[in-house]
């Protein structure tokens, strides 16, 4: 991942103009029918057997706590993901996250068409205000459209909540937070995956970003 001209490494599994983004302004005031009759997946995580992977090492940990689902990085230059097991083509995430701890030069977001813990695609944010669309392939992050991460004034800092949405229709992939859209770029590297929450940490250790209210459905 780059940030600021810096490399970032994985260690486990501006815009323009936002008028090509095909349904951006539908989903932000959604019909009925999106957010029921299309619904792939909703989790509010007050269920532990819901799915979704649980992990506990010397790195870092992904559980369910207190209603929320939480990934915790102890170490530099890491990311954690935690997927629940689907596969999806065209699909649209949303979820609220916020900072438990640690540095504000972090990184997490949501992740969709997720192969294999070394092939995917994410938005990510920080809660420093940067904000970008990635392709990881080979393990390999690239980030799509710059060579940085771009500075986004809709991210909260702080702990209090984002709501971070991506859209991944066809070769199209579209970033919003908070409402405000972020980025929008072109890929086809990946056709269909399964879905997650990634979380990583940059020079300094100790991250700790907690996820609720997860919806994935069809645009």
């Amino acid at each position: 991942m780059i940030k600021k001209a810096m490399t970032f490494i994985i260690t486990i599994f501006l815009l323009a103009s936002c008028s090509g983004l095909p349904i951006l302004n539908q989903v932000f005031n959604p019909a009925p029918q999106a957010t029921t009759v299309g619904m792939l997946l909703e989790d509010d995580f007050s269920e532990s057997g819901s799915g979704w992977d649980r992990m506990e090492s010397e790195i870092g940990s992904t559980n369910y706590d207190d209603g929320a689902y939480h990934i915790l990085v102890r170490e530099p230059l890491v990311d954690l993901f935690a997927n629940p097991g689907g596969s999806y083509k065209n699909a649209i995430i949303e979820v609220k996250a916020a900072r438990q701890s640690g540095p504000l030069n972090n990184s997490y977001g949501v992740i969709c068409r997720y192969q294999d813990e070394k092939n995917f695609y994410t938005a990510l944010i920080t809660s420093d205000g940067y904000a970008g669309i990635f392709e990881v392939n080979d393990g390999k992050y690239r980030m799509l459209g710059h060579s940085e991460m771009i500075p986004v004034p809709a991210i909260l800092g702080g702990t209090t909540p984002n709501l971070i949405h991506f859209e991944c229709i066809g070769e199209s992939l579209a970033l919003a937070v908070n409402g405000t859209p972020v980025d929008a770029q072109q890929d086809k590297s990946f056709e269909s995956g399964d879905v997650g929450l990634i979380a990583g940490t940059f020079d300094e250790p100790d991250v700790h970003i907690a996820f609720d209210d997860i919806k994935v459905w069809q645009p």
